[in-house]
């Protein structure tokens, strides 16, 4: 890949060089003078989507755009990482048929629901309840990971008349993370409802044996508290799968900055680039792993903190 933007840098570069314009006054004033036939309305759009272009790149992993024919890049992520837990997790109980040992994918998922519930549900919710929720934080694990490894792969789209290719995380929209910290809060309160009571549950949320006279600052602090949990869960998990492909995409764009500026910086600067996207890429499927298991593991001390105030 290198050799191949090496080889088309070093080839366009001459040719950019001799239909470079020469600097000063009036070549520039040429530059932006607007096309033969082209009114002033058309040359101000072209400017404007000249200078755009690369703020363009970026916001394509930020918007949403249509893709496929879909209208939502985001939503099709979302369903096929939804589907590839679904096909995963039953090829996965198929493979139980004819024993006990588990083998092929089903090892794997078996080693990772266990790991979910003997080391993320059990010791922070409790033998009982862990169990019980523990269906749930698989399914928050599992959907995170396959979510977040899933973009690191790019697709096509086609928007404003041009192709690109944009990789994206499903979890890497604000809907979609304000979807499971929703789901998450939910648990929450039902681990604390259907323990003690809608009474009871609410008045576990101040510690007993407060003085009367912080009550009025410890129930509003409390309440909000309450709906600051699953912000927090939204915001981290949607700024934490963001991070690494806003990372990606500026390190690539580097190369076409450098190459405005001299051709011979953007040939210097096309293997530091492409070097350092891999690492980061390489880095993002680590990430993938550490914020399914950071989410999942927070969501079960939420839970636990409900469905246990005493502790």
């Amino acid at each position: 890949m290198t050799a191949l933007l090496l080889a088309l840098l070093l080839q366009a570069a001459p040719a950019a060089a001799a239909a470079a314009p020469a600097e000063g006054p009036a070549a520039r004033a040429e530059a932006t003078a607007p096309l033969p036939g082209q009114t002033a309305a058309d040359h101000d759009d072209r400017r404007e989507r000249e200078e755009e272009g690369l703020g363009q790149v970026i916001m394509h992993h930020v918007t949403d755009q249509p893709v496929f024919g879909l209208p939502s890049k985001h939503l099709l992520y979302f369903v096929i990482s939804a589907l590839l837990v679904i096909a995963g997790t039953r090829s996965a109980v198929r493979s139980y048929r004819g024993g006990l040992v588990p083998h092929g994918i089903g090892a794997a998922v078996e080693s990772l629901v266990l790991f979910v519930r003997d080391e993320i549900a059990l010791p922070n919710i409790g033998q009982d309840d862990g169990r019980r929720f523990t269906p749930l934080l698989c399914s928050f694990f599992f959907f995170i990971l396959v979510a977040a490894l899933l973009g690191l792969v790019p697709l096509p789209g086609y928007q404003a008349g041009h192709w690109f290719f944009a990789s994206t995380t499903a979890t890497g929209n604000l809907a979609v993370t304000m979807g499971l910290a929703l789901v998450s809060f939910a648990a929450q309160q039902y681990a604390g409802i259907s323990k003690y009571g809608l009474i009871r549950h609410f008045r576990n949320l101040v510690p007993s044996g407060l003085p009367v006279l912080l009550l009025p600052i410890m129930i509003p602090v409390e309440i909000i508290s309450m709906f600051t949990k699953p912000f927090a869960l939204m915001i981290r998990l949607f700024a934490n799968m963001l991070a690494g492909h806003m990372v990606v995409t500026t390190l690539i764009l580097l190369i076409s900055l450098m190459a405005q500026i001299h051709w011979l910086g953007g040939v210097v600067m096309a293997p530091v680039s492409i070097v350092l996207s891999v690492f980061i890429l390489l880095l993002e499927v680590l990430v993938a792993f550490i914020q399914a298991y950071i989410f999942t593991l927070l969501s079960a001390i939420f839970i636990g903190m409900y469905a246990h105030p005493a502790h």
